[in-house]
């Protein structure tokens, strides 16, 4: 006859075969592990801060290119290292940094203000509110199209409007319908169906981001640049004493050939400095003017090695 440990330990081990057999049960939904799965969604095209520094990195170098091509000087031609091409980006990427993260801290404030309290309590304003947004983002993916399909409207529009309008557009579409979706939820689970559309729409977003800043930050250097043009008397001047004369100098740049027994016989004067880099001196003559066709716009690029001397003269105050 079996003893009572023996039916013990058979009870135990049927209760186990039954537990193995019996499908698992789905895990409890846990908000951390909601928040963390969105974060590895959001990693997939790289973290926030990410892309907002490369979108300003990208910023900062188009400007640079640009203002440097409204001297006639192409970016590869100068050698500027990466942290010189920091440097220069920064000084244009300061109001661009601002202006994004103001955007997006009040993007925050809005839906932590609508999920709080218009989404659980007002359904039909949260409905009314979904709405509103979605046709907001089809009236921009609308704008987007046609400055993407039509050549005239590309050419003619204001910089930036068709990238902004689809920057925004999917966003907009995707979080009006989720608003739409769950008026009147305090606590709306994210499907796989959502969880696409915001794939969707964050890549759009920064595609659009990325496109946007390269059509702002062109008109920026050139404007940077034309600022530079306009104020060249203001910089200090640079002497210039050469071994050999400069081909095609203009004569405002005041030549002076002190002769053979000279060594730097020849003396140019009137020019400023637009940039020093990869052992070579990029000179604007004090004339410069963008809408002449003569070598007055020319910019010299001279070698600066010992053939080369230069004297700096301050600008003088009044």
């Amino acid at each position: 006859m079996a003893s009572a440990d023996d039916r013990s330990d058979r009870l135990a081990r049927a209760r186990m075969r039954a537990e193995r057999r019996r499908p698992a049960a789905e895990p409890a939904s846990d908000p951390a592990q909601d928040w963390t799965q969105r974060l590895a969604t959001l990693s997939t095209f790289g973290p926030p801060t990410t892309i907002i520094a490369g979108v300003l990195i990208w910023y900062g170098y188009v400007a640079t290119l640009q203002r440097f091509r409204y001297f006639g000087v192409d970016l590869q031609l100068t050698e500027l290292a990466n942290q010189d091409l920091l440097k220069f980006g920064v000084e244009v990427a300061y109001p661009a940094a601002a202006l994004l993260l103001l955007i997006v801290l009040v993007g925050m404030a809005a839906h932590a203000l609508i999920s709080a309290m218009v989404l659980p309590s007002r359904p039909r304003l949260a409905r009314g509110l979904g709405i509103a947004v979605a046709l907001t983002g089809l009236a921009l993916l609308v704008r987007a199209l046609v400055g993407l399909l039509s050549t005239d409207v590309a050419r003619n529009e204001t910089p930036g409007i068709t990238p902004l309008s689809l920057t925004a557009c999917a966003p907009l579409l995707v979080y009006g319908f989720w608003l739409a979706r769950h008026a009147g939820s305090r606590e709306p689970v994210m499907d796989g169906a959502e969880r696409g559309a915001r794939l969707a729409a964050i890549a759009i977003g920064v595609l659009g981001l990325f496109w946007a800043a390269n059509s702002l930050a062109g008109e920026v250097g050139v404007a940077r640049a034309y600022d530079d043009a306009k104020n060249l008397g203001k910089l200090p001047e640079v002497v210039l004493y050469t071994k050999e004369p400069l081909v095609d100098a203009p004569r405002e740049t005041a030549h002076a050939d002190f002769g053979e027994k000279v060594t730097f016989r020849h003396r140019y004067q009137n020019l400023r400095l637009l940039l020093a880099s990869g052992g070579r001196l990029f000179l604007v003559p004090l004339t410069w003017k963008p809408t002449d066709s003569t070598a007055r716009i020319s910019t010299f690029v001279i070698p600066y090695d010992e053939n080369v001397r230069l004297q700096l003269i301050p600008q003088r105050t009044r």
